[in-house]
């Protein structure tokens, strides 16, 4: 009767140490949203800021280029591969696909490059920085 009772124990152990992940995994993770979206975009910012030694942050502002409204959308996309800030210039209009997270305790959604290509068909690629 002993071992019957221990193997309650066990087993209501194992299930409150699985609803205690489950919780932290909804604090944690519950509180995002995300956001996709492929488009052309025109490129109308590029800037970046540098700390050095410690790291580099690059990032372009774009909108829907086929978007002709005054009050279009505007992103702010990150950029982790420095070869792909390169290649970029403002003005240009290129196919991307991009993501976007919003945390719970942000006000606006963090994008990065999933796809992007030239209009012409040519791929680039790279990964984004979130922040």
């Amino acid at each position: 009767m002993h071992k019957i009772s221990c193997k309650k124990w066990v087993v209501l152990l194992i299930i409150l140490f699985l609803i205690v992940i489950f919780l932290l995994y909804l604090y944690f993770e519950g509180g995002k949203s995300y956001k996709s979206s492929s488009m052309i975009i025109e490129i109308e910012k590029k800037e970046h800021h540098i700390e050095p030694g410690k790291y580099i942050k690059m990032w372009v502002i774009g909108s829907n280029a086929n978007d002709n409204s005054p009050n279009k959308e505007r992103y702010k996309i990150m950029i982790e591969d420095s070869r792909i800030y390169n290649l970029l210039e403002e003005g240009n209009e290129y196919f991307v696909s991009i993501q976007g997270v919003k945390k719970r305790n942000q006000s606006e959604y963090v994008y990065t490059f999933g796809q992007l290509g030239l209009v012409d068909g040519t791929q680039l690629r790279g990964e984004g920085k979130i922040e």
